[in-house]
C-alpha cells in the first residue's frame, strides 16, 4: 500500500471512529432526555438552605429586562422582600451608561413595579460573572459577610455554583432561593410529550451540562 494509501486508511479509520463517538454520545444525551435522569443533576444544583429572615437578598442578574430568565428572579427577588421588607436587595452588574438606561436600570424599575421601594434597592457597577459578584458586592461594604444572613436569588441550576463561589469570597451565612421552583406537569393530551416536553428536556440537559462545566472552570481559577 503506498503512503497515500495509508495516510487515507487511516484517515477514514479516524472518521469512523470519530462518528461512532458521536453518534453514542448522542445516542446518550437523548435517553437521559428522554427518561429525565437529568432531573437528579438538576436538583443537585439546586438544593440549598433557605431561610426568610436574611439581612440582604442578592439578586443575581442575567441581562436586561425584559428576559424571560431575569423576570422569574425579580419576580422571586420582590416575593422574598415582601416577605421580609427591612431587607435590602443587592443588584451586581456592570455599566458603562447611566443607571437610567443600564441593565441595572431595568432591574431597579422592574422590583420597583413590583412594589419594592428604591431605598431598599442598593446596586453593584463593576461585576460582569459571579465570581466579580461576589467580590465587589464584598468590597462595597454592604453588610458583614461574617455575621449577616445573605440570601441568593438566581436560576436553579445556578444555585449551587453562586453559594460555593460567594462562600469562597468569605461569606459565611449564605441562603438560597431558585427563581423558579418545581412545578407538577400537568397531562396535556396524546403526542404532547414529543412535541414539547423532550424538546423543553434536551434543552434543560445543555444547560445542566453547562453549569457542570461552569463548576469546573471556577474550581480551576479558585473561585469556588
Amino acid at each position: 500500500m503506498s503512503s497515500l494509501g495509508r495516510i487515507l486508511s487511516k484517515a477514514a479509520r479516524l472518521a469512523r471512529g470519530a462518528l461512532l463517538t458521536l453518534g453514542a454520545g448522542a445516542a446518550v444525551f437523548l435517553t437521559v432526555a428522554w427518561t429525565g435522569l437529568y432531573q437528579h443533576g438538576e436538583r443537585w444544583l439546586a438544593t440549598a438552605p433557605y431561610a426568610p429572615d436574611c439581612d440582604y437578598i442578592l439578586l443575581l442578574p442575567a441581562g436586561p429586562i425584559p428576559n424571560a430568565i431575569m423576570l422569574m428572579r425579580t419576580y422571586r427577588a420582590a416575593e422574598e422582600w415582601r416577605k421580609n421588607p427591612r431587607a435590602k436587595i443587592i443588584i451586581s452588574h456592570a455599566t458603562e451608561a447611566t443607571v437610567e438606561r443600564s441593565t441595572l436600570g431595568t432591574i431597579a424599575r422592574e422590583l420597583a413595579l413590583r412594589g419594592v421601594p428604591g431605598e431598599a434597592v442598593l446596586l453593584e457597577t463593576r461585576a460582569t460573572n459571579t465570581a466579580e459578584h461576589a467580590l465587589y458586592i464584598k468590597q462595597a461594604g454592604y453588610g458583614d459577610p461574617a455575621k449577616d444572613k445573605y440570601l441568593i436569588v438566581t436560576s436553579p441550576t445556578h444555585v449551587r455554583r453562586s453559594l460555593m463561589t460567594f462562600a469562597n469570597s468569605g461569606f459565611a451565612r449564605l441562603y438560597a432561593a431558585p427563581s423558579s421552583p418545581a412545578v407538577s406537569v400537568e397531562y396535556l393530551g396524546e403526542g404532547k410529550y414529543w412535541r414539547y416536553w423532550f424538546w423543553t428536556s434536551a434543552i434543560k440537559e445543555i444547560e445542566i451540562l453547562r453549569e457542570f462545566a461552569a463548576i469546573g472552570y471556577y474550581k480551576l481559577r479558585g473561585w469556588a
